[in-house]
């Protein structure tokens, strides 16, 4: 076997059908096995695809295990020397997979190589950003405040770290700080001994998983030369949940990559931005409510994460 195929479902059944019809009509050239993985949908997911596409293995979680943990028991059952993690939500037009795993050989010869991702594209074509350069961490945090960007930005007309054009790079092969799956192919010896923090219940558990993948030496790489196309939002739930989801995550990375002192210092920082940023805006009455959510938020997860009580952080589950 070639290539294991793991698609986390959770409640996307016309979009994961469409994904794995995508996959028969566009692979060839390689053995593979497509692995569902279902964090117990309770729609019509299982017969819909099941019905269509026999060969697909159906593992049902019983319960909305999260991301990360969905991957992992798709990752263990797989067969394959390879493995890729794909999104629900989206669609192959093209052998991506196929020229992907070339491209992840040939660099393999010279180097230690961890998530290799494709060129993610609207159904028009237009492209998405599916590349990272930079951890989140201090350093962003800074460069959002007010006067940082005073300083830094209208003073000394330098750019933000944030104002990296990831659009301008879309177009060449090259090495990255991190690599976000909808399309992740990674050696499946690898990824097995390097699973997902089942911590993170969902969004950031990529960018750890990139993170101690590079701290052992395995880099990621974007492929230029072949996509996907991805229906952002087709698996998106309640907008506000979702919000606090990314927050919480984004506040566990940085605890679990950078340490307890690293992520006081950080929270620090996001409180005085906040503060300036409802001090400058304080006639906008919508823009400060929401600010001084986002302080709750952080005052609450905060207490949490340095007790390291890591599974209330699904707030998908409140």
């Amino acid at each position: 076997m070639d290539v294991s195929i793991v698609i986390v479902n959770y409640k996307t059944p016309i979009l994961l059908r469409d994904c794995v019809k995508s996959i028969i009509d566009h692979s060839s050239g390689f053995d593979c096995e497509i692995i569902v993985v279902d964090n117990q949908s309770e729609d019509e997911s299982k017969s819909l695809v099941t019905s269509m596409f026999p060969s697909v293995k159906w593992i049902d979680v019983g319960r909305n295990a999260g991301f990360g943990t969905a991957n992992n028991i798709g990752i263990k059952e797989s067969k394959g020397e390879y493995t890729l993690l794909l999104n629900s939500d989206t669609e192959l037009y093209e052998n991506a997979i196929l020229k992907s795993l070339t491209h992840y050989k040939e660099l393999a010869k010279k180097q230690e190589i961890g998530l290799l991702g494709c060129k993610v594209e609207h159904r028009n074509k237009d492209l998405q950003p599916s590349c990272n350069y930079y951890w989140a961490g201090i350093k962003e945090e800074l460069q959002a405040n007010p006067i940082f960007i005073f300083i830094f930005q209208r003073l000394l007309k330098r750019k933000k770290l944030r104002d990296i054009n990831k659009y301008e790079r879309l177009n060449t092969n090259h090495a990255i700080t991190w690599l976000g799956v909808p399309f992740a192919l990674i050696k499946s010896s690898v990824i097995k001994s390097n699973l997902f923090d089942e911590n993170f219940f969902m969004y950031s558990e990529d960018e750890e998983l990139n993170f101690r993948l590079a701290k052992k030496g395995f880099k990621p790489f974007f492929y230029s030369e072949t996509g996907i196309f991805h229906i952002i939002g087709g698996s998106s739930g309640d907008s506000s949940k979702r919000d606090r989801q990314i927050f919480a995550s984004k506040l566990l990375f940085i605890f679990k990559a950078k340490g307890r002192g690293y992520f006081w210092v950080y929270s620090l920082i996001v409180k005085l931005n906040i503060k300036l940023d409802n001090a400058l805006n304080s006639s906008d009455k919508a823009f400060v409510e929401k600010n001084n959510l986002k302080l709750s938020w952080l005052k609450n997860y905060s207490k949490v994460i340095l007790a390291k009580e890591f599974k209330v952080l699904n707030t998908y589950a409140d």
